[in-house]
């Protein structure tokens, strides 16, 4: 043995050379001075234990015996033992190994244990609660010695903390094995089973033969067959039921019910693991059912906030291991030449989002389709206030001046449809889509290039000027007039501020500007309102604002194709989220008023007859969690 100063280590070491768990004080201290006196030069650690070690040691063994390592026996200094927990670990371990080879070996037990033993040193423990802390977490160590306590009155079962438990179980369900390739058992038992589940027979007969042959590939199966629980918990029941008749028990019956209690709990233990994987398996695939939802681009913090359809939240029916392993697979792994189903891309902020691939050109397209009025009406404002001014600006006559200016407005208004437009794998993605002829690519790009925002956007430059003009006062159309008035009225050019022009967000928001009503505000009315806000944010995407959302999912639930039936429908969604809002909002707090308070409402508005009637309930319901804070918000 290599030079050591852990006094653990050396009790092991000495009990195993005596050949006795039980160590005489005096002598013990006297191999520790011996035995750093010979080894001080390879650990120094040693030098408190030369000349008199025994108040050093006395000090270090008390560790050792609050970790139930030791055991001090008689404290008469005379007759003073330790008793070193560690020797059975060797022990046992070897009388594991035999019952490996050998299914009528039987367990080790507190009987095999000498009586002077202290009952300190061991961890005693039902078997229903310690069988499941070692199958769930087990890190084997060659301190710890286990008392597994079985029930109807059995010895308590010595196992080892050095040996892996599913030797145990292994070992349990080898003893079962070798009962029932007696005929007497096996004819027995099988016809048991059988009479329990008719129309199973099969199935048990299955059961029962992969285990008589081979319990390694049963205990396999049982991880993952839902019959094999049910079957397993049977059999256990009618073997502990008919030794429940039997008075005295031999060894070998002691050795099969230990087994089967062993076996019993293990099978419980695989059922609840089963349980919660299966739990955990349907959550991630929620998780991805939710992600192929509007609004279809999700960061971590979004995706964590998805609930079940009860309301409850997905993050605690699933490990957060388990959602980072089905993202980085979802992310990493593709055919050849193709990317992956889940895309993940990023904003100048550096908001990470994830996307899935088939969604990415519907989602272009529709924040597009979003942008266009946005961005044609604050231009044609911003345009008509130039050439009312005399005035032009380099955009209004030139192509590509009027394309940069579109990618500005785009970053600015919607940095995630800017990202994704100079999105790296958009162009594979494209490549991808029309190589697998499912369409979607060739609208964006025009062969390997991306198509202009002007053609993005839908939007044209004389059109919008034409469009500005048409605003103007009628003199402004006579050339001659309009010039000599311009000579005369044309205002001096401001100097541009480092900010330059007003973009067409500030031109919307004056545009949309309205006169608010100035009364006092109440204290509930305000935390509302902060409440609001606070949810908002929760609910719009980066760079987009509350009214943008709601006019983009409207179009998506509202289909219908007249314009006056358009406008009825919407009305009559929009007064039943009012006359309902109207009734929470006089029992409803700012305290109360969350992300899930909101989702609650939503979801039960949305089940309400005529709400059922829309077809698209998935954006319905974005929708009305929108309106439902824009409402609060502008009170």
């Amino acid at each position: 043995m290599a030079a050591t100063s852990d006094l653990g280590v050396l009790l092991r070491f000495y009990a195993s050379k005596q050949k006795s768990p039980f160590i005489l004080y005096s002598a013990f201290i006297d191999y520790v001075k011996r035995y750093a006196a010979k080894n001080v030069e390879e650990q120094p650690e040693l030098v408190p234990y030369l000349g008199d070690p025994t108040a050093q040691v006395e000090k270090t063994l008390e560790p050792l015996i609050q970790s139930k390592q030791i055991a001090i026996i008689d404290t008469n200094p005379a007759k003073k033992v330790i008793f070193v927990t560690g020797y059975f670990n060797s022990t046992f371990a070897e009388r594991y190994k035999e019952i490996k080879n050998n299914a009528t070996v039987p367990f080790p037990t507190i009987q095999d244990m000498p009586k002077q033993t202290p009952n300190e040193v061991l961890i005693k423990s039902e078997y229903t609660e310690i069988i499941f802390d070692l199958l769930k977490n087990q890190k084997p160590d060659d301190k710890n010695l286990y008392a597994i306590i079985v029930p109807m009155n059995l010895p308590s079962i010595i196992f080892p903390g050095n040996v892996p438990v599913s030797i145990l179980v292994t070992a349990s369900l080898e003893k079962m094995q070798h009962m029932l390739e007696k005929d007497e058992y096996h004819d027995y038992y099988l016809k048991k089973l059988r009479i329990s589940n008719p129309g199973k027979e099969i199935s048990v007969k299955n059961f029962f033969s992969q285990f008589v042959k081979s319990p390694e590939e049963a205990l396999q199966s049982l991880k993952n067959s839902a019959d094999c629980f049910y079957f397993w918990g049977q059999l256990c029941y009618f073997i502990k039921q008919d030794y429940e008749k039997v008075k005295d028990f031999t060894q070998e019956d002691v050795n099969v019910l230990q087994a089967v209690a062993i076996s019993e709990i293990v099978t419980s233990f695989y059922k609840n693991e089963s349980a919660k994987n299966l739990q955990q398996e349907n959550a991630l695939k929620s998780v991805q059912s939710h992600m192929k939802q509007p609004p279809y681009f999700f960061t971590m913090d979004g995706i964590l906030k998805f609930t079940d359809a009860k309301g409850v939240p997905l993050q605690g029916q699933y490990k957060d291991e388990a959602l980072k392993e089905f993202l980085q697979k979802e992310t990493t792994d593709a055919m050849a030449n193709e990317l992956p189903n889940l895309l993940v891309f990023k904003t100048a902020s550096g908001a990470r989002y994830f996307i899935y691939k088939e969604k990415v050109f519907p989602l272009v397209v529709r924040m597009c389709n979003e942008l266009h009025d946005t961005i044609n009406d604050a231009l044609t404002r911003e345009w008509y206030e130039v050439l009312l001014n005399y005035d032009k600006k380099k955009e209004m006559v030139d192509d590509k001046a009027f394309n940069e200016r579109l990618e500005h407005e785009v970053e600015k208004l919607s940095p995630v449809l800017y990202a994704l437009l100079n999105a790296t794998f958009l162009s594979v993605l494209n490549i991808e889509m029309a190589r697998a002829n499912k369409g979607g690519g060739s609208n964006l790009f025009l062969g390997d290039n991306l198509l202009p925002y002007s053609h993005l956007l839908m939007l044209n430059r004389q059109t919008l000027l034409a469009n500005a003009k048409i605003l103007l006062p009628f003199w402004y159309t006579i050339p001659f007039f309009s010039w000599l008035i311009g000579l005369f009225n044309k205002k001096p050019q401001k100097k541009k501020s480092k900010g330059g022009p007003s973009d067409v967000h500030e031109a919307l928001e004056e545009a949309e500007e309205k006169p608010a009503a100035s009364h006092k505000s109440e204290s509930r009315k305000d935390t509302l309102i902060h409440a609001a806000k606070k949810v908002e944010s929760n609910l719009v995407p980066e760079g987009s604002s509350i009214e943008r959302e709601l006019n983009s999912y409207k179009k998506q639930w509202n289909r219908m194709l007249t314009k006056q039936a358009y406008l009825n429908l919407t009305e009559d969604v929009n007064s039943l989220i009012r006359d309902y809002m109207r009734k929470v909002l006089r029992t409803i707090s700012g305290k109360s008023f969350t992300i899930d308070r909101i989702q609650d409402l939503a979801e039960t508005l949305c089940k309400t007859p005529n709400m059922q009637k829309i077809t698209d309930q998935d954006s319905l319901y974005v929708y009305v969690q929108l309106y439902m804070v824009y409402l609060v918000k502008n009170l």
